[in-house]
């Protein structure tokens, strides 16, 4: 069985290459906007059906086990570090986390939710105030999906998110 279990490595070692769940899931957050679900009483957070897991909590800090939002408290800073992790690569999580957790994680309700934020539109929206080109033609995904924009158009004249 050696010369099948080298195979099946180099199999493994070339799918991890091609499939990168990271990737996968900013083209479903792009297609579908980020449909998000929370559960107030465990900390739980859900996107696009699946599973949010603390492990981002556990790396920067340590001391908190669970997800929170509805207000700007460091816990719901790593809740939208932790949500941007999970479909973009660390330097763009960090770019956007300041004006995620003040447009989005924030304003969520202290309590359940479920929402289809529209990710796409925002982000646009973000990078047109700061002057750079967009990239998507999918501009107005969120009005496609049912996503809607929390933004205050006139809040950021200052252009550091």
């Amino acid at each position: 069985m050696g010369l099948l279990d080298r195979i099946l490595d180099v199999v493994t070692v070339g799918l991890d290459k091609i499939i990168d769940d990271k990737a996968v899931n900013h083209r479903r957050v792009i297609e579908k906007g980020l449909e998000i679900k929370g559960n107030w009483q465990t900390g739980e957070i859900f996107l696009l059906g699946n599973p949010l897991t603390p492990e981002v909590l556990e790396n920067n800090g340590g001391e908190y086990k669970t997800f929170s939002w509805g207000d700007t408290s460091e816990k719901s800073r790593l809740t939208a570090l932790a949500i941007l992790l999970w479909f973009l690569d660390e330097r763009e999580a960090y770019d956007y986390l300041d004006a995620f957790l003040r447009d989005f994680v924030a304003r969520l309700p202290r309590q359940d939710f479920e929402q289809n934020f529209g990710y796409e539109y925002w982000r646009n929206d973000i990078l047109s105030k700061r002057g750079k080109k967009l990239t998507s033609d999918k501009y107005h995904q969120a009005d496609l999906h049912g996503g809607y924009y929390l933004g205050d158009d006139d809040a950021d004249d200052g252009g550091d998110d």
